[in-house]
C-alpha cells in the first residue's frame, strides 16, 4: 500500500507500485522571466552524452542539420564535456537558480532521451516558458500529454522539428502558453499534498490493525 511511483509508467513497470505521486516543480525558481531570451536561436539540453539521454545524438544533429539552417544558433549542454563543435558549449555543476536562467534564455529545450520514468526537465522547461521537443517515451508522453504541450517527433524528424521551431515564433508562443498551463498541474504543493495523503492513509491503516488492549 505504501509503494509510490512517480508516474503511470513506473506503475506499469513495477507491479508493487500501488499509487502515483508525480514530481512537482518549484515555481518560485522555475518560472518565466521576460526580456531574457537570447538574441540568437538557442537550444538547451540537460543530461548525459551517452546512455539513454543521448546527448551525443543531439550534438550530431545540431551540427549536421540545425546549425546549417540557423548559423548563429547555439546549443548548451548541461552535462559532461563532449566533442568540440561550433556553437556548442558545456556546463557542469549547475544549481537550480542557474538552471532556471538557462531554461528562461533558451528558445527550445530539446531532449532525445530514449527513456524517462517521469522526465522532470520537461516540466522545468515548461514552467520557465520554454517549448519542449522530446522523443516519445513513457515519461515524455505522460508529461507532454502525447504532444499536446510539447513536440515528440521520431528520430528521423527530431532535428527538423527543432530547426523549424527555432524559425517559428508563433508556434513557440503557442507551446509556451500550453506548457505553462501544463506546469500548473504539477506544482510542488500538489506533490507534497500527495505524499502527505499517503502518510495519512498508512497511519490510518496501521491504526486499524493495532489490537485493542
Amino acid at each position: 500500500e505504501g509503494v509510490v511511483g512517480v508516474s503511470e509508467g513506473t506503475r506499469e513497470d513495477n507491479p508493487f507500485v500501488r499509487r502515483v505521486v508525480a514530481h512537482g516543480v518549484d515555481r518560485t525558481v522555475f518560472r518565466p522571466r521576460s526580456g531574457v531570451r537570447s538574441p540568437e536561436p538557442s537550444v538547451l539540453f540537460v543530461g548525459s552524452m551517452d546512455g539513454r539521454k543521448r546527448g551525443q545524438f543531439l550534438v550530431e544533429r545540431f551540427s549536421r542539420d540545425i546549425r546549417p539552417r540557423h548559423p548563429s544558433a547555439t546549443l548548451t549542454i548541461v552535462g559532461a564535456q563532449g566533442p568540440s563543435c561550433p556553437g556548442v558549449s558545456y556546463l557542469i555543476g549547475v544549481g537550480d537558480a542557474q538552471l532556471a536562467e538557462l531554461y528562461q534564455r533558451s528558445w527550445v529545450f530539446a531532449s532525445p532521451s530514449a527513456y524517462e520514468g517521469f522526465g522532470l526537465p520537461y516540466l522545468e522547461a515548461m514552467a520557465c516558458g520554454t517549448p519542449v521537443v522530446a522523443t516519445a517515451n513513457p515519461g515524455s508522453t505522460e508529461v507532454l500529454g502525447d504532444g499536446a504541450y510539447g513536440l515528440t517527433p521520431p528520430d528521423s524528424e527530431f532535428a527538423t522539428t527543432v530547426s523549424e521551431l527555432l524559425g517559428d515564433e508563433t508556434r513557440r508562443a503557442v507551446l509556451t502558453a500550453a506548457g505553462l498551463k501544463r506546469a500548473d498541474e504539477y506544482s510542488l504543493d500538489r506533490m507534497l499534498d500527495g505524499y502527505e495523503q499517503v502518510l495519512m492513509d498508512l497511519s490510518t491503516l496501521h491504526a486499524d490493525t493495532i489490537p485493542s488492549v
